[in-house]
């Protein structure tokens, strides 16, 4: 009784992990939109991002900071071992650096791209990391998995290519180029995501030191600060213009606090999955968000004037 008790609490965290973190890569994508392309909130994406990363490095250094000799090869307890973190953690620069360059891009991408559009292209991550796997690793991938990975992008070229044809601003101007620039954002993230994965398995997993994913976590956290640390100093929003939406009041609004909010949330439930569930219950969030995020990106926002009669 006491095993198939286990067996159903382990399930059941599975299935709630699933929904979470499903919801999470939904909200967060079209809220990204929202703010950028529909609300046209006056933001500063380095600081929305910091903000996140804040939020990351407190709960990931709290649950990094307890011992665990089975997972993890870092010394101390408390404060000392996350200053042995943070002393031991070069090798994470550049990952927190790719990390950092990908989400500037899907802020960029998705000011220009629908929702829907920018998950498909997303999945390209497959087809970029397995593709870095062998040109870097020199990892061999059957005929099969590579007819798969040319299916998966004939799909998103049928989603973006009918998307761009005559897409036109309320000026009337041609805006072909501002999309087709939103969709080279998204390649440009999907391709730093799959050297990620490599780099990761490569320069980091090779080192042979063991750290938790929650470690791991507070280590990117805070390099992440680092970098995004100067654009916050040294930038910050343009003012909107006449035809935009009227001037933000000072401090954030609401919509901004909630976007860092599930910006920290994608990376720990991340880690979440990573220790309690599988892959598996990754890729099912992330083909479930896929769904959720196009039916709801093509849903008219709340105050939206009703489209146009058809011409008769």
């Amino acid at each position: 009784a006491g095993v198939m008790t286990s067996a159903a609490g382990a399930a059941s965290l599975k299935a709630a992990i699933l929904v979470v973190l499903c919801l999470q890569n939904t909200a967060y994508t079209l809220l990204r939109r929202y703010a950028t392309a529909v609300a046209a909130i006056n933001l500063n994406a380095q600081a929305v991002l910091a903000a996140g990363e804040a939020i990351k490095l407190v709960v990931s250094g709290a649950v990094g900071s307890s011992p665990d000799p089975d997972s993890s090869d870092a010394v101390g307890t408390g404060l000392a071992r996350l200053v042995w973190l943070v002393a031991n953690s070069q090798k994470m620069f550049m990952l927190a650096a790719i990390y950092a360059a990908m989400n500037i891009l899907s802020f960029v991408s998705l000011k220009r791209v629908d929702a829907g559009t920018f998950t498909v292209c997303a999945q390209l991550k497959v087809l970029t990391t397995a593709t870095f796997s062998f040109v870097l690793l020199g990892r061999q991938l059957s005929l099969t998995k590579w007819r798969a990975l040319v299916g998966l992008m004939l799909s998103v070229i049928l989603v973006v290519h009918p998307a761009s044809q005559g897409k036109v601003v309320a000026d009337g101007s041609n805006d072909t180029f501002e999309y087709l620039l939103g969709v080279g954002a998204v390649l440009a993230e999907v391709s730093l995501s799959g050297f990620a994965s490599i780099y990761f398995e490569k320069v980091i997993k090779a080192s042979g030191q063991r750290l938790s994913i929650w470690e791991r976590n507070f280590q990117l956290a805070v390099w992440s600060l680092l970098l995004y640390a100067p654009f916050c100093l040294w930038s910050s929003p343009a003012p909107p213009s006449p035809a935009d939406a009227a001037p933000e009041p000072e401090g954030w609004p609401a919509v901004v606090w909630v976007l860092a909010v599930l910006g920290a949330g994608g990376g720990l439930l991340v880690a979440a999955t990573l220790k309690y569930a599988d892959s598996i219950t990754k890729t099912l969030a992330t083909a479930s968000a896929i769904v959720l995020s196009t039916v709801a990106g093509h849903a008219p926002p709340a105050g939206a004037p009703p489209p146009p009669p058809a011409p008769r």
